[in-house]
């Protein structure tokens, strides 16, 4: 855990350098308290400017990890490493490994439970995050103590399918859930006795709106903490 000195610096593995993650990696950047690592495939194109705050012009074209970690070292001299991968089944749990904490920044409902799964066998701390519309939600897991992603979410239904690029997205919406995915983070990485997990916190910008509901593991749920039933779980899920 985090002392104060460069050597002991918590190690946060951002899966997603989309909306999310590029809010999540400027917070925790500007935090100077972690060694963050971004990690994603996908290249920077015009549509994205508008809520993927690291980018501009200019890095139309570029792998968005390289574009998002020399925007953050020029602003603030960090040192950020980077991964130019899709998370699978095949690499999750080697991408994954020696991380204090994962951040969800994707926008695949399928690789959101892959994370869950393999964080949860690992023993690693997740912070989930999701956005469509107006609407966003965050939530942290932490294996053997709160629930997991699948005891609050254990059905799929059509608009986990589609994911925010069906649903649509507004950008301030993003940004807001992005920071408090790194809040969430930098909380269960450097204060653990203080982080709140297996709480999902639901943000609607419409009448700026937020709240939360806590929720015990479900029975018969794979993440392995004591088995207590969830009566009411929601059905929407995007990301």
């Amino acid at each position: 855990m985090y002392r104060g000195d460069d050597t002991a610096r918590p190690r946060i593995v951002l899966i997603g350098a989309g909306a999310l993650g590029c809010a999540a990696a400027r917070a925790l950047a500007q935090s100077g308290a972690v060694d963050l690592t971004m990690v994603d495939d996908d290249v920077v194109e015009p549509s994205n400017l508008q809520r993927q705050v690291l980018y501009d012009g200019g890095d139309v074209g570029r792998l968005k990890v390289d574009a998002a970690a020399a925007r953050l070292k020029a602003n603030l001299g960090l040192t950020i490493t980077t991964e130019a991968a899709r998370i699978d089944a095949a690499n999750a749990a080697r991408v994954l490994a020696g991380a204090d904490v994962v951040i969800d920044g994707c926008d695949d409902p399928d690789t959101k439970f892959l994370l869950n799964r393999v964080c949860v066998a690992l023993g690693i701390p997740l912070v989930y995050g999701g956005v469509a519309r107006t609407g966003g939600q965050w939530m942290l897991v932490r294996p053997g103590i709160s629930c997991c992603l699948e005891c609050v979410f254990p059905d799929t239904g059509d608009e986990i399918a589609q994911g925010c690029s069906a649903l649509g997205i507004l950008a301030p919406v993003a940004g807001f859930v992005g920071v408090m995915q790194a809040q969430s983070a930098l909380a269960v990485a450097l204060e653990p006795q203080r982080a709140t997990a297996g709480r999902l916190f639901v943000y609607e910008l419409t009448g700026a709106r937020l709240r939360h509901v806590d929720f015990p593991a479900r029975q018969g749920c794979t993440c392995r903490v004591a088995a207590r039933t969830v009566a009411d779980s929601p059905r929407r899920f995007a990301s």
